[in-house]
């Protein structure tokens, strides 16, 4: 199931999905390259979450050390050995109805990376954050994204997920203290 969200309700959404698997704050996983435009919303979500809001979480994939079909694979083995029991929110760019263009989705499910462009990568995931940055149909619309729309969505999802990680380590921090 998944949910298209308004940018209002965002942080309660994801924290609503991601405080009924963990109380403990989700590895990112932020998916994407920066040398397709309409690609690099993970790897901008990712960069925002390290170097702006340095949230207390583990953040895989930002602009100089993307996550990308090259080394995805290598990735999710790496994050399954050093955190074997955390869940994992998968962050990337996704193709669309022309009319959800610019919008964000929360799904409690995984995701297939690159399934709209032909890729068979590997379902990754335990929640994900999705941007809708262009009509499906065709993979070179990735190349016509403005990249103001993607920076506008990476910011809009990176407060959130900041805000969501912040209220999840405010609530663990009153349960073990009551």
């Amino acid at each position: 199931m998944s949910t298209l969200i308004t940018m209002l309700t965002l942080s309660d959404s994801l924290y609503n999905i991601i405080s009924t698997i963990s109380s403990q704050a989700p590895i990112c996983l932020c998916i994407g390259s920066d040398r397709v435009t309409g690609d690099c919303f993970g790897p901008l979500v990712g960069e925002y979450l390290k170097n702006h809001h340095k949230i207390e979480a583990f953040v895989y994939g930002t602009l100089n050390l993307p996550v990308t079909a090259l080394n995805l694979i290598e990735t999710i083995s790496f994050i399954k050995k050093k955190h074997p029991f955390a869940c994992v929110l998968a962050i990337d760019s996704a193709l669309g109805d022309s009319t959800e263009v610019g919008s964000l989705r929360i799904s409690n499910n995984g995701i297939f990376p690159g399934a709209a462009t032909g890729k068979h990568l590997p379902k990754v995931g335990d929640f994900s954050l999705t941007a809708t940055v262009a009509p499906a149909g065709n993979s070179a619309n990735l190349y016509g994204v403005q990249l103001g729309l993607v920076n506008r969505l990476a910011i809009q999802a990176a407060n959130a997920i900041a805000s969501c990680v912040s209220r999840l380590q405010t609530n663990l921090i009153r349960t073990v203290i009551v």
